[in-house]
């Protein structure tokens, strides 16, 4: 199961925080705490969860955690896509003044300066959760990371072409179901908690 954060001030923003560990907003501890709550209603039982250590997927996982008694563990394959030198710089700019989104759409190498391209991305964020699954078959696993970096794994997955990260848009603590064997998505982007 695949969790996306909650709501940072950078969301609001509409700005690129990939590596800046930004926090949650009131309303996005508020989403968190309501996901974790409800999160039984998923998925009845948790064996693992893991997170990307930004503070606001770390939180986030930390109130699924509560819920089943179990740890969060990190692992830093789970961060969103690092846009290097173009970090906090507006979706506006990004697309009109820096050509960054059609760059990013048309080549899966394409990346800011200093940053990580789709590719690589996508490479380090689904051989962390193959891991997962690999080490723990038949466990339900919950992975609770970031918008863009779960979009392009969806796409591997389902997909494969990562291009099509574009179908896969998740609000904030949206909750997704995917079944792997099956390469098929069970639920997409469900926010009953909120």
């Amino acid at each position: 199961m695949l969790v996306r954060h909650g709501q940072t001030r950078a969301n609001i923003d509409r700005v690129w925080h990939g590596h800046t560990d930004t926090p949650l907003t009131a309303l996005g501890r508020q989403q968190a705490q309501r996901l974790g709550r409800y999160f039984h209603h998923y998925l009845p039982a948790v064996d693992a969860i893991y997170a990307s250590p930004l503070q606001r997927a770390r939180i986030t996982a930390e109130q699924i955690a509560a819920g089943f008694g179990i740890p969060v563990m990190l692992d830093p394959r789970l961060v969103e896509q690092g846009v290097g030198a173009w970090e906090g710089r507006s979706f506006s700019e990004l697309r009109d003044e820096l050509g960054f989104f059609k760059g990013l759409m048309s080549d899966e190498h394409h990346r800011a300066p200093g940053g990580e391209s789709r590719h690589q991305v996508t490479l380090r964020f689904v051989a962390a959760v193959e891991e997962f699954q690999r080490i723990q078959p038949d466990k339900n696993i919950v992975v609770v990371a970031h918008g863009v970096a779960i979009a392009y794994a969806l796409a591997h997955w389902v997909d494969g072409d990562t291009a099509r990260w574009v179908d896969y848009r998740l609000n904030n603590t949206a909750v997704t179901a995917l079944d792997r064997a099956a390469g098929a998505i069970e639920f997409l982007n469900r926010t009953d908690h909120l």
